[in-house]
C-alpha cells in the first residue's frame, strides 16, 4: 500500500498491519528501533575520551541494522512445513503431496510460487513458502483477507474494482470543510473521471493543500493503480461492485455474468458479442479468489473443480456403503418433504456421500440402485470409490461428529487421532504463525497416514512416491537445464567467432568448442533425469499437454544436435540445438500458459504404448523440423551479411519503407480500436479486426524485413567495405567459368567473400536436408501409428480431424522442399528460406490446432487462451530474418557479378557461390 509524504514530496509503499511480524520481539526492526534508542541516549555522555569508541560502535549500529532491515522475515521455513509438504491430498483429480498442491495454487493465485509483502521502502519485508501460506489460509484468514496477494494485472480491472473506494474517498475528502474550493473542485472532477489513472492522483496530491492523514489516505490509490501494484486483497474483490450496463453489481454477480457471455461468445461467436478485455482479465482473477476462497474457508464444492483441502480417502468398506444409502433415503425424505431447502437437514459428510454416489451413477450409466441391496453393484462401486473417488475435504471431517464419522466407516481411533493432531496444529499454528513446532506438523501427517492406509486397500500413495515428488518440486531439473543449453549456446558462439585455426586462438577455439558441447550434454542430461521422475511420479509418456511436448521438442532436437556434432564435428548443429532446446525450456519455465503440473490423464490418453509410439514419434518430428527451422535462420544470418555481386545503395533497400510503415500504422491503429482503446464507439466487428490484423502482418512484415535487410548491408559493409557499384563486368561465357574484369583486386576480394560464405553455408544446407529427412520420417510415421489408434479407439483409421488434417499438411508441406532439393529445382538459399516458413505448418499443427481451432477428437490437447497476439507478433519477427535475406539479395544479384583474374575458382565452388 503506498502512502504519501507532502512534507518529503514523494510515495511510500506500506503492507498492512502484519501479526506474524508483530509477534515476534526479536526481529531486525525491532533490533534497529533499540539500537536508535540506545544511540540517542549516550549523546547524554560527555564528548571527551570517549568520543572515538562512541563513532565507531555508532557506525556498527547503523550499518548492523541496515543489514538486518534488508533480509526479509522468512515465514514457512524449518521441519514442520517439510513434514506438511509430505501429507497427501487429492487435487484436480490426482491424489499428490500437499507440497505439489500448495506450489500449484500460490503460483496460481499469486503469482509466483512464493509470496513477497513489501515494507514502506519497496523492500521485500516478509515472505510465504508456499506450503506454509496454503496452511495458514485456512487456520488464520482474517488476517490474509486483508493481505495484497491476489494477482490482479490490469490496471483497467483494478480501476474497476477499486471505483467505489476511490470515489467515496476523494468524495470524503472532498465534503470537509478544511478543504480548499480549487482542490475541493479538483477532487470532483478526479471522481467524475471514468478513465482515472495513478498519474492523475499523484499529480493531484503533489499541487494540493490537503491534511497530511488525508493525502496518506488518498497515495494508498496512487500505487494500486500504478504499474508497479500487481495484487489486491481478498477483501478487495468480495467488497466490490462493479459497474455493469448503468448498474452496480457485486463482483461475485458480475463473474457470473461474464462467463455466461463466454460460453455464448464460444457458442455462437456471430451472433453473441466477445467479452472485453478487462472481463476476460475479470474471469482470470475472479477464478483466484474463488480457489483461494476454497482452501481458506475448507468448503463444501460438491463435483466441482474448485479445489478444497482434501487429505483423507472416503472408505470402500461395508460400513461406508450402508452409511451411503442411508443417506440417501435421508435426502430423498426431505427433498420430497421440503424440496430444495431440505438439504440443509443433511449433515456435511451425508451430502458427501450422496453427491459421490449420484457422481458414480453418472459415470457408469447405470440405474439407481442402493449400496447394499446387490453383490454386484456393491463391488463395482467399492472399485470406484478406491481409484476414482474424490477425497473427502477437510472441512466435512472437522464439521462431523467423531460417532458419525465411524458410522460411516472410518476406524474409530485413528480418525480420533487425526483430529485431535490437527487441532493440536492449528493451535500451534495460530500462536506461531509460519513457524509451527515440526513436532505438531509429522504428528498430524503420520495420524493421517495411519487413516488414509487403513481405508485406501493399497491405493494411498506410498511414502516413497511421496518423497519422489517432492524432491522433484524442489529441484526441477526442467528448470535447470536451461543454465546447461545456455552456457553451451554461449561457449559454441564464441567458438565459432573464432577464426583462427592454429596457435592460441586455435587452442581457445577447440576447447571452448568442446565445452560448449559439454554444456549442451549438461542440458540435455538435466532433461533425461526430470523425464525418467516425472514418468516416475506420473506413469505415463511425457507427452500429454503443451507443457510436456514443449520440453520434449526441447530434449529431442538437443539430443538430434549432439549426434549430428559428435558424427560430423561442424559445430552449427550443436548451435542450432543449444538454441532450441534453451528457447523451449525457457518457455516452459516462464510461460503461465504452460502449466507444468502433472494431472490425470484424459481416458483416452490411458495406453502408454500409443503414447509412446504414435504421440512420442508425432511430437519428435517437431523437434527436428525445428533443428532445420534454427540452422536455417543461423543460415539465413550469413545471407544476410554476405558480399554479392554488387552492393545495393540504401535508398534502393530502404524504398518498402513506403508501403510498410503506412500498413504498420493503419494495422496498429485498428487493433487498438478494436480493443476499445479508443472507445466503445470505434469497436468494430471480427470482420473489422481480422482485417486489421492482416494490414498490421503485412506491414510488420515489409517494415521488419526492410530494417534488417539495412542492418545486413550494414554488417557487410563494416567487414568486406566494397565501392557501392561494380565497374565494368565483361561477358559471361559460362554459368560456371570465371568471368574477367578490369577492377582486379576488389573483385578479387569480392570473389573471395563469396566463396567464403558458400563454404560457411553448404554444411547448414546439408545439416537442414538431413534434419528435414529426419522429421518427414518420424512424421510419417507417427501419423500413419495415429491411424492405427484412432482405428483402435475410435473405429476409423481416417477422420479429417484438425489434428490429423494438419499433421498431413505438415507432411505435405516438407515434402515439397525435399523433392524440389533432390531434383534439383530448389537451390540452397530456397532450402534455407523453406526450413524457415515451412514450420509455420508445425506451429499450426503443434499450436494453432490446440489453441486457435479448438475442435475435433483430440480435444485433451486443447488449451484456454493461447496469447496468439504474442504468438503472431513473434512468428512475424522471426520471418523479417528471411524476408529481409530474400530483399538484399535479389537487389545484390541484380547486375552481373565481377569474377576475379587471379586464381582459378573450381566448378563445384562457382556453383555454390550462384546457389549462394
Amino acid at each position: 500500500m503506498t502512502t504519501y509524504c507532502k512534507r518529503r514530496g514523494k510515495f511510500a509503499t506500506r503492507t498492512r498491519p502484519n501479526p506474524c511480524m508483530m509477534s515476534i520481539e526479536n526481529e531486525p526492526a525491532f533490533e534497529a528501533r533499540d539500537a536508535q534508542g540506545e544511540t540517542s541516549m549516550t549523546r547524554t555522555m560527555t564528548w571527551t575520551a570517549s568520543r572515538a569508541m562512541f563513532a565507531a560502535a555508532a557506525c556498527l549500529v547503523i550499518a548492523g541494522s541496515a543489514v538486518a532491515k534488508s533480509e526479509p522475515v522468512k515465514f514457512g521455513q524449518g521441519g514442520a512445513y517439510e513434514a506438511l509438504a509430505r501429507l497427501v491430498a487429492q487435487h484436480e483429480g490426482r491424489a499428490k503431496p500437499f507440497d505439489t498442491l500448495a506450489r500449484e495454487e500460490v503460483k496460481s493465485i499469486f503469482g509466483r510460487e512464493t509470496i513477497k509483502f513489501m515494507d514502506e521502502k519497496g523492500d521485500v519485508a516478509s515472505t510465504w513458502g508456499p506450503v506454509a501460506a496454503v496452511f495458514d489460509w485456512s487456520v488464520r484468514p482474517e488476517f490474509w483477507d486483508e493481505q495484497p496477494f491476489i494477482l490482479t494485472p490490469s490496471i483497467a480491472l483494478r480501476r474497476a474494482i477499486l471505483a467505489d473506494a476511490i470515489e467515496a474517498r476523494l468524495t470524503a475528502v472532498a465534503d470537509k470543510p478544511t478543504t480548499s474550493a480549487a482542490d475541493r473542485d479538483a477532487l470532483r472532477a478526479l471522481v467524475k473521471k471514468t478513465d482515472l489513472s495513478s498519474a492523475d492522483l499523484k499529480a493531484f496530491l503533489a499541487s494540493a493543500k490537503i491534511a497530511d492523514e488525508d493525502a496518506k489516505q488518498i497515495g494508498v490509490y496512487v500505487d494500486a493503480l500504478g504499474e508497479a501494484h500487481q495484487w489486491l486483497t481478498p477483501r478487495d474483490l468480495e467488497s466490490a461492485r462493479i459497474e455493469s450496463e448503468g448498474q452496480k453489481i457485486p463482483f461475485r454477480t458480475w463473474l457470473g455474468m461474464i462467463s455466461d457471455k463466454s460460453s455464448a461468445f464460444e457458442n455462437n461467436p456471430v451472433q453473441s458479442p466477445r467479452p472485453t478485455e478487462v472481463e476476460r482479465r475479470g474471469l482470470e482473477v475472479g477464478t483466484r479468489l474463488l480457489h483461494y476462497q476454497a482452501l481458506r474457508d475448507r468448503e463444501f464444492r460438491g463435483e466441482s473443480r474448485d479445489p478444497t483441502f482434501t487429505i483423507l480417502p472416503r472408505p470402500s468398506n461395508e460400513a461406508y456403503l450402508k452409511f451411503t444409502a442411508k443417506a440417501f433415503q435421508h435426502g430423498q425424505k426431505v427433498f420430497d418433504e421440503q424440496g430444495q431447502k431440505g438439504i440443509g437437514e443433511l449433515s456435511p459428510l451425508e451430502i458427501d456421500a450422496v453427491m459421490a454416489y449420484t457422481r458414480f451413477l453418472g459415470d457408469h450409466g447405470i440405474k439407481k440402485e442402493l449400496p447394499g441391496t446387490d453383490a454386484k453393484f456393491d463391488e463395482t462401486f467399492t472399485t470406484w470409490l478406491r481409484g476414482n473417488s474424490r477425497y473427502v475435504p477437510l472441512g466435512v471431517l472437522l464439521a462431523s461428529k467423531p460417532e458419525e464419522l465411524v458410522a460411516a466407516g472410518y476406524p474409530q481411533a485413528e480418525i480420533v487421532a487425526f483430529r485431535d493432531a490437527f487441532a493440536a496444529l492449528e493451535k500451534g499454528e495460530n500462536a506461531e504463525p509460519g513457524r509451527v513446532d515440526p513436532a505438531l506438523a509429522e504428528r498430524f501427517v503420520a495420524a493421517a497416514r495411519a487413516v488414509g492406509e487403513s481405508l485406501s486397500g493399497g491405493y494411498y500413495l506410498k511414502q516413497a512416491q511421496v518423497s519422489r515428488e517432492v524432491l522433484f518440486n524442489k529441484y526441477n531439473p526442467f528448470f535447470l537445464a536451461p543454465y546447461g543449453y545456455g552456457l553451451g549456446m554461449a561457449l559454441l558462439l564464441v567458438s565459432l567467432g573464432i577464426a583462427s585455426k592454429t596457435g592460441v586462438g586455435g587452442a581457445l577455439g577447440r576447447v571452448t568448442h568442446v565445452a560448449g558441447v559439454v554444456g549442451l550434454a549438461l542440458g540435455i542430461g538435466l532433461e533425461f533425469v526430470g523425464f525418467v521422475l516425472r514418468i516416475w511420479i506420473s506413469g505415463w509418456a511425457p507427452v500429454t499437454n503443451m507443457y510436456e511436448t514443449v520440453i520434449w521438442v526441447s530434449f529431442v532436437a538437443a539430443t538430434l544436435g549432439l549426434v549430428f556434432e559428435l558424427i560430423f564435428r561442424q559445430k552449427f548443429t550443436a548451435l542450432a540445438a543449444s538454441g532450441v532446446a534453451l528457447l523451449g525450456t525457457l518457455l516452459a519455465s516462464q510461460v503461465p500458459l504452460l502449466d507444468p503440473s502433472i494431472r490425470a490423464l484424459n481416458p483416452v490418453l490411458r495406453s502408454n504404448f500409443w503414447l509412446a509410439t504414435h504421440v512420442l514419434t508425432e511430437v519428435s518430428s517437431y523437434a527436428a523440423f525445428a533443428l532445420a527451422m534454427m540452422l536455417g535462420l543461423i543460415a539465413t544470418v550469413y545471407y544476410l551479411g554476405a558480399t554479392y555481386k554488387r552492393t545495393p545503395r540504401w535508398g534502393e533497400l530502404a524504398t518498402p519503407f513506403l508501403y510498410g510503415l503506412p500498413l504498420f500504422g493503419a494495422g496498429m491503429l485498428g487493433l487498438n480500436a478494436s480493443y476499445g482503446a479508443f472507445g466503445p464507439d470505434w469497436v468494430g466487428g471480427d470482420a473489422a479486426f481480422y482485417v486489421s490484423a492482416a494490414i498490421f502482418s503485412i506491414g510488420m512484415l515489409i517494415t521488419g524485413g526492410t530494417s534488417v535487410a539495412l542492418l545486413g548491408e550494414t554488417f557487410n559493409r563494416a567487414t568486406f567495405a566494397p565501392s557501392p557499384e561494380p565497374r565494368v563486368a565483361l561477358e559471361e561465357p559460362s554459368p560456371y567459368a570465371p568471368e574477367t574484369s578490369s577492377t582486379g583486386v576488389e573483385d578479387a576480394r569480392r570473389a573471395a567473400a563469396m566463396q567464403a560464405a558458400a563454404l560457411n553455408i553448404k554444411p547448414l544446407a546439408n545439416f537442414i536436408y538431413r534434419t528435414m529427412q529426419v522429421g518427414v520420417l518420424l512424421i510419417t510415421a507417427g501419423t500413419f501409428l495415429g491411424g492405427v489408434w484412432a482405428d483402435y479407439s475410435w473405429g476409423r483409421f481416417w477422420g479429417w480431424d484438425p489434428k490429423e488434417v494438419w499433421a498431413l499438411a505438415t507432411l505435405i508441406v516438407y515434402l515439397v522442399p525435399l523433392h524440389g532439393r533432390f531434383a534439383g529445382w530448389i537451390n540452397t538459399f530456397n532450402l534455407v528460406i523453406a526450413s524457415v516458413v515451412c514450420f509455420l505448418s508445425v506451429i499450426m499443427a503443434w499450436y494453432g490446432v490446440n489453441f486457435l481451432l479448438g475442435v475435433g477428437l483430440h480435444s485433451y490437447g486443447f488449451v484456454e487462451g493461447g496469447s496468439q497476439g504474442v504468438v503472431g507478433v513473434v512468428i512475424l519477427a522471426v520471418l523479417t530474418l528471411p524476408a529481409g535475406a530474400i530483399w538484399r539479395r535479389a537487389l545484390a544479384r541484380s547486375s552481373k557479378p565481377v569474377a576475379p583474374v587471379a586464381k582459378v575458382v573450381e566448378r563445384e565452388e562457382l556453383l555454390t557461390s550462384s546457389h549462394a
